[in-house]
């Protein structure tokens, strides 16, 4: 493998002008870099990242943590990625399935410096043993924590859950039904205050939050959809906790016979793609713009130039699964 001084000898420099040229520092002169370069292709010298990197103190490469895989994820991982490439940074992408020591592994790696920073989506491990590794290298995650070490882009479900029970029962809803994700995860928590809260203030009986807690499969959904086919009062309103799980309700209703939204109503979470090609009402709340500020609180803190972080808000989009105000 050809080296730095074999570079040097081959176009008759030194190797300290080679290694101007390998790193784009310095001036050397048009027709001196073009014979390095010449010698580079000739040679077919790759240069040694791992040198470079303990060299500069950087891999320009973040990576992205998560315990799965699915839309929303995606959705967020896909803006951080166009993110960090714009600013001339790489991405590693670690799916743990829930795996703790796969979780670790991942911010091993950034204790180590083979990676410059991470962005947590899904954890798999508590707060407290994550939280030491923030001494090793930025860690930016998607949950809200208490930490000074750790910043989020976290923006309060309470509120986006609230504001799709208030338009089921503008719209004449009087029977709400609400659909759970991961019975640990905070969202799922805000969004069952919200309900209490709303049901309160309505002065309405709630339907208990744990049968329909942790619905995330296409058999979670006809569970319920059969339950639901059951009761003599039927729900006449369903908020769930993504649009995927919407899409598999607004399927299975119509399947059953039951018509969207004249006998149910149904409101998704995330607007991705699936909720415009389904036509379904979705609450928006900033999925890519979550990708994109995680990797700017990034580059910030390793004190490279980036755009101001985006505010983040809730917005309704109505579409053809809710009735008309």
């Amino acid at each position: 493998m050809p080296t730095i001084q074999d570079i040097a000898e081959y176009a008759g420099v030194s190797s300290a002008t080679v290694s101007r040229v390998i790193n784009s520092s310095g001036y050397v002169s048009k027709e001196t870099r073009q014979a390095v370069q010449q010698a580079i292709d000739l040679l077919n010298y790759s240069p040694n990242k791992n040198a470079q990197h303990l060299r500069t103190g950087s891999t320009k490469n973040l990576g992205i943590v998560s315990t799965q895989f699915n839309d929303t994820a995606v959705a967020r991982i896909n803006s951080f990625i166009s993110t960090a490439y714009a600013a001339d940074y790489t991405t590693t992408l670690f799916v743990t399935n829930g795996d703790r020591r796969r979780e670790l592994e991942a911010f091993d790696m950034l204790k180590a410096k083979q990676i410059d920073g991470i962005f947590l989506i899904y954890r798999a491990n508590d707060w407290a043993t994550l939280e030491g590794y923030a001494a090793f290298g930025p860690v930016v995650t998607l949950h809200n924590v208490e930490s000074d070490q750790i910043p989020s882009v976290y923006i309060d479900h309470y509120q986006g859950h609230r504001l799709a029970l208030d338009y089921l029962w503008q719209t004449g809803c009087r029977n709400i039904l609400n659909l759970y994700g991961t019975a640990a995860g905070r969202n799922t928590r805000r969004r069952v205050l919200a309900y209490q809260d709303f049901c309160q203030d309505k002065q309405i009986r709630p339907h208990p939050a744990e049968p329909f807690i942790h619905t995330l499969s296409a058999e979670k959904v006809d569970e319920i959809i059969n339950w639901i086919l059951q009761q003599p009062n039927k729900p006449d309103g369903v908020v769930t906790h993504s649009d995927s799980i919407a899409a598999l309700v607004v399927s299975r209703i119509r399947r059953k016979g039951l018509r969207v939204p004249e006998d149910i109503a149904v409101i998704g979470f995330d607007n991705l793609d699936v909720s415009e090609v389904m036509d379904m009402t979705t609450v928006d709340y900033g999925i890519e713009e979550q990708g994109q500020n995680a990797c700017r609180l990034l580059l910030e803190k390793l004190d490279q130039p980036t755009e101001p972080l985006t505010p983040l808000s809730f917005r309704l989009i109505e579409r053809l699964t809710t009735r008309s105000k």
